[in-house]
């Protein structure tokens, strides 16, 4: 996508995103780096009754308590081993992102919003920001991970959002 091809530049339809790559399942995923805290082993997590089946629990993230996604079970709903947590900036305060294996930084390109991005719906169409691959593979743009609901919130402790002034 983008560069050269045959000796001449190729259109630029795609963007270059800093991003922090990771495996959720079957999909390469990546995070802006503008959102991502930090990168750890998996913390102890306790369950939250009553939540939908991609939040995991609570762990404790440097003295407060943060929600803990299933990113596999999000994207896909089935789960799979988890291998590291991300900690990312949300609406309310971190929230951890497990994850399968951490890649690395990378520059990735993506297909604008209006590509096969648009064409996501519910959870999967609000936290997908773009698409585009890594060799082969789909790779997932992801932004904004909003998809905590707010009994998680609640149940973390976290305030709920100021309204804008």
């Amino acid at each position: 996508m983008g560069g050269q091809q045959g000796g001449a530049l190729a259109p630029a339809l795609d963007v270059g995103v800093a991003a922090l790559v990771f495996r959720a399942g079957p999909f390469y995923c990546a995070l802006p780096l503008s959102e991502v805290i930090e990168t750890m082993r998996p913390l102890a997590t306790r369950p939250l009754a009553g939540t939908p089946p991609y939040v995991r629990g609570l762990t404790i993230l440097r003295g407060a308590p943060a929600p803990v996604i299933d990113m596999t079970r999000l994207l896909t709903g089935v789960e799979a081993a988890v291998d590291r947590y991300v900690a990312v900036r949300a609406g309310r305060g971190p929230v951890v992102c497990a994850t399968g294996p951490v890649l690395g930084v990378r520059l990735v390109h993506v297909q604008p919003p209006e590509g096969p991005a648009a064409l996501l719906a519910g959870v999967s169409g609000a936290l997908i920001a773009a698409v585009g691959t890594v060799g082969t593979e789909p790779l997932l743009l992801l932004h904004g991970i909003a998809a905590v609901p707010d009994e998680v919130w609640e149940a973390a402790g976290a305030a709920p959002p100021e309204a804008p002034s």
